[in-house]
């Protein structure tokens, strides 16, 4: 490639994009690429070629303000943001858990079907168009209607206050933990009839997604959610780790495993509350507030 091939524009390409929240920095450089008939390699050359910090270039081929694009993709403001940028930052998605966002609010926004996007443990639906965008998603051909399963919504709100009430961080751990006794669970007993329910909902409405691993989650999410909210109570924690949990056990057999006592070491509940391990977990899903 020439010089001249490489040289940085000091416009914005024919055809900018508007960047999409909480996208990625490889989604923004895809779409760009498309829209202007780039490869990928061929705009990331400009990039590099060019004099100005990396960030400026990107936002003048967009067509976008530099804040706008910090404010929009948090990690690129991560290691030293503007003072006043970096309040605003606190608390959005960090640069390790993206997923594909809601295709149908991507196509709203004029961005095509897929964009990809940093996101944090709880959003796992799209309230606005009712679709599952959570586990096992890894495009948006895997994203399917949750409509035939209203207890999903239901759950997704519960997810949302317990964060609220405990913070995001006791909530992250209680989630991923929830999350594996009950896969456990799922690979050990095909899992307790009002999941089973949900997955048959599911199923019905949704045949061509009946055997993917996302329609078994989204099945699973509300008793993930139902054990997270004992998990992260630190009522419910301490009698569950106490001398007599029975009282822990019974809440769990009423509102999770249709009267079902865990028991036995190897019941991952049980393993939980004799250990109090934490397997695999890779920490919180979220930018660290700046220090004072």
């Amino acid at each position: 490639m020439t010089t001249a091939a490489v040289r940085i524009p000091s416009r914005p390409l024919p055809r900018p994009v508007r960047v999409y929240k909480d996208e990625t920095t490889p989604s923004i450089i895809r779409r760009l690429g498309t829209a202007n008939s780039l490869q990928p390699r061929q705009l990331r050359t400009l990039l590099k070629s060019s004099r100005r910090p990396w960030l400026e270039t990107l936002a003048v081929l967009a067509n976008n303000d530099p804040a706008v694009l910090v404010l929009a993709m948090p990690q690129l403001g991560q290691h030293d943001p503007a003072p006043s940028l970096r309040q605003k930052l606190a608390g959005r998605p960090i640069r390790t858990t993206h997923t594909a966002a809601c295709h149908r609010c991507a196509l709203a926004h004029g961005a095509g079907r897929y964009v990809q996007i940093y996101t944090t443990h709880e959003m796992v639906i799209c309230p606005r168009h009712g679709l599952w965008t959570g586990e096992g998603v890894a495009g948006f051909t895997d994203q399917f209607s949750i409509r035939a399963a209203p207890e999903i919504t239901a759950a997704w709100h519960h997810h949302k206050n317990l964060i609220t009430s405990h913070g995001r961080s006791t909530v992250r751990k209680a989630f991923h933990v929830a999350r594996v006794i009950n896969w456990t669970w799922y690979d050990q007993l095909h899992h307790f009839p009002a999941t089973t329910g949900i997955y048959d909902e599911l199923a019905a409405d949704q045949p061509r997604h009946a055997n993917s691993h996302a329609i078994v989650a989204a099945s699973l999410y509300p008793a993930i959610v139902t054990l997270t909210a004992a998990i992260s109570s630190p009522h419910w924690d301490e009698i569950a780790h106490s001398r007599h949990p029975d009282q822990f056990l019974d809440r769990i057999s009423i509102e999770l495993t249709d009267g079902w006592h865990p028991r036995g070491a190897s019941d991952p509940l049980r393993h939980w509350m004799d250990t109090d391990w934490l397997p695999g977990f890779r920490g919180p899903d979220t930018i660290s507030p700046p220090k004072p």
